[in-house]
């Protein structure tokens, strides 16, 4: 079990500073849609069925798939308040309840996994109209990184993760299912760019959040129809070609877009 914890918040931590690193070193618009693939998803479920059995994680990709429209309107509560005031605590604070409202009304349902796709679907959607247009800058300011602020972030995330992932056992699949939809790697990382960059480079991160999120839903339902067939770590690996063929297709205009930016200042 202390393995297990141990390398969910080595992975998580690894995918923060990544992100970190693609945000501030190249595109935070890159690092935005990289933010949406299944990282944390990935763990959270991964590590449900290996502590609670491929049923109990499958259940729990069902809920999943209905939390993202809880996770999204995290990310749009976060970069509302974050547009509109100059407090860092103030917009954690209104999307931790713009997460837990939709949360809450999800876990009072029954949904099937139809039901759950359809709701994760038109959530996305949704938000990726709502965003839309949002997510156009390229640029990043450079930040030389000190070992006191890896450090940093590094004990940020994992806190975050031994938060979330400790609610399986006590609330069940659907709750856990719901938490496995937390940003987990996102929320750090704005946090963290908010805080040293201020709201204009968490703008762009989480205009290009949604687009990303195609490759959950992807990975969600493989892993809530494969599980309980193949297995945890077989449907682990299908569900990740999944995600990853979603994600190349969706990636596929903003990697072109970065790609001419970079070589068009390689000749400035």
């Amino acid at each position: 079990m202390d393995g297990f914890l141990l390398y969910k918040i080595g992975i998580t931590m690894l995918a923060v500073l990544g992100l970190s690193f693609v945000a501030e070193k190249y595109s935070a618009r890159l690092a935005g849609l990289l933010s949406g693939y299944p990282i944390g998803t990935a763990i959270i479920l991964h590590f449900y069925g290996l502590e609670y059995g491929a049923q109990f994680a499958a259940d729990a990709a069902i809920f999943n798939l209905c939390g993202l429209l809880a996770s999204q309107c995290f990310a749009y509560t976060y970069d509302w308040s974050a547009q509109r005031t100059s407090s860092l605590a103030a917009p954690s604070v209104l999307a931790l309840g713009g997460y837990l409202i939709p949360a809450f009304l999800v876990s009072q349902t029954t949904p099937s996994r139809l039901t759950a796709l359809g709701i994760a679907t038109i959530a996305t959607a949704l938000f990726c109209i709502l965003f839309r247009g949002q997510g156009k800058q390229q640029g990043a300011p450079s930040k030389t990184w000190s070992v006191g602020l890896i450090a940093g972030r590094m004990i940020f995330t994992a806190m975050l993760v031994v938060v979330v992932t400790e609610f399986a056992g006590v609330f069940g699949p659907e709750w856990a299912g719901l938490f496995s939809a937390f940003p987990v790697a996102l929320y750090p990382l704005v946090f963290l760019l908010h805080r040293e960059h201020g709201p204009k480079m968490v703008h762009v991160v989480l205009g290009n959040f949604p687009y990303g999120l195609w490759s959950v839903i992807a990975y969600s339902l493989t892993v809530s129809l494969l599980y309980p067939l193949y297995g945890v770590i077989l449907g682990t690996l299908l569900g990740f070609a999944a995600a990853t063929a979603v994600l190349a297709i969706m990636g596929i205009r903003p990697f072109l877009s970065f790609s001419r930016q970079a070589r068009g200042d390689k000749f400035h």
